[in-house]
């Protein structure tokens, strides 16, 4: 565990109901207290718990509004308090936890704000209106980081058919536009180790006019601020050919790490490119413990239709495999709590995937559930599985 970091026992939480995976007897513990009808947990490459193990953020959504705000709740068993921020509402998967204490970022329009644990709202930076020619972001950013020197937020949003890359000066708020794509660009993330090195991810795209889709050839780029550097990470790995690779991350200790459907979780050192094939089965979303000792992932939420999702841990030291969900029913299609009628709760709509991710002290898998008929968020203490 973490130095400052706090393991509270779920059991005794109000809050939360233990349920049990009937295949292979793992235990998680689900919010059963709703401020929300879908409580989703965050995007797998930002964190949802903060690093002192306190407090759990987690999106929360009202159908069929197609925005998504934030809540919290306290993991302490003694102290139980849950809290709904109406005024945090955000586009895709850009919430990130401030390293610097209880307080989240989010972005909105071309705007990234900062909110405290009490609610209170700042705005950070925005992109000025000539920057963007007084056009409207689809969105200002996919998934939040913050530089290795704290200076920087990297900024990857798409406007119309042009995909741009900006670093937000978090003192300052000032904004600075590096790249601007014709192509899609995004799930871009500042290196935990050097402030000037991200990587960026290229996907397929449809033209916002015609329409016509648009395949990748290459995932994962690597990219740097003084825009010296553009590569990909591995350019024989051609996309839909040799290579499905997807869902890419950092790992604690600088490595780009990534999923490949078909074979699996992979790590790549940066600068050698030396690479690791870690996880060998067919995987979606995966992430690694600080360590990279432990792994977990789903498989496979696109083929929902069809058939259950698993959610999997690994213990990369003994090769074991265990199910933390042997079969995860797909996304309920209403909510009698909160009365949905129409049925607008689906996976697409809301991109409800389980993204399991490890807490920043590694004791916990934070995932989302589906096993009791809502969509809520789960947490699988690490313990009850090694």
């Amino acid at each position: 565990m973490k130095k400052g970091s706090k393991m509270y026992d779920l059991s005794k939480h109000p809050f939360f109901e233990k349920w049990t995976d009937p295949a292979s007897g793992v235990e998680s513990f689900l919010l059963k207290k709703r401020v929300a009808p879908i409580q989703q947990s965050f995007y797998f490459t930002n964190q949802s718990i903060s690093e002192n193990g306190e407090w759990l953020w987690f999106y929360t959504i009202f159908p069929p509004n197609r925005q998504r705000t934030l809540a919290v709740v306290s993991l302490n068993p003694d102290k139980p308090v849950i809290r709904h921020f109406p005024q945090a509402g955000f586009t895709c998967a850009s919430p990130m936890l401030a390293p610097d204490g209880d307080a989240i970022y989010f972005c909105m329009s071309s705007s990234v704000y900062k909110m405290d644990i009490d609610g209170d709202v700042s705005e950070i930076c925005t992109m000025t209106k000539e920057d963007i020619s007084y056009r409207q972001f689809n969105q200002i950013a996919s998934h939040l980081t913050i530089s290795a020197d704290g200076k920087y937020f990297l900024l990857d949003g798409d406007m119309g058919n042009t995909w741009r890359v900006v670093i937000g000066n978090i003192e300052t708020g000032e904004t600075k536009l590096l790249k601007k794509f014709t192509s899609c660009h995004g799930h871009a993330q500042f290196s935990p180790h050097d402030p000037n090195l991200f990587l960026i991810s290229r996907d397929n795209w449809n033209d916002k006019i015609s329409g016509e889709r648009f395949p990748l050839d290459h995932r994962i780029w690597l990219m740097d601020i003084n825009q010296d550097r553009y590569e990909s990470l591995r350019p024989k790995d051609w996309y839909d050919h040799n290579s499905r690779t997807t869902h890419e991350w950092w790992s604690k200790d600088g490595k780009v790490c990534w999923t490949d459907y078909d074979k699996g979780a992979f790590e790549c050192d940066p600068e050698t490119k030396e690479t690791t094939h870690v996880w060998n089965r067919t995987l979606c979303h995966s992430h690694c413990s600080s360590d990279k000792r432990f792994w977990c992932a789903d498989d496979n939420p696109y083929k929902w239709a069809t058939e259950p999702v698993k959610i999997l841990f690994y213990d990369k030291k003994t090769a074991k495999e265990t199910e933390i969900v042997s079969a995860m029913p797909q996304p309920p299609v209403f909510n009698d709590l909160f009365h949905i009628d129409p049925p607008y709760c689906s996976r697409d709509t809301y991109h409800l995937d389980p993204h399991p991710q490890f807490s920043p002290d590694d004791n916990l898998i934070v995932y989302t559930s589906m096993v009791l008929g809502n969509v809520d968020v789960a947490l699988c203490p690490v313990q009850s599985i090694v």
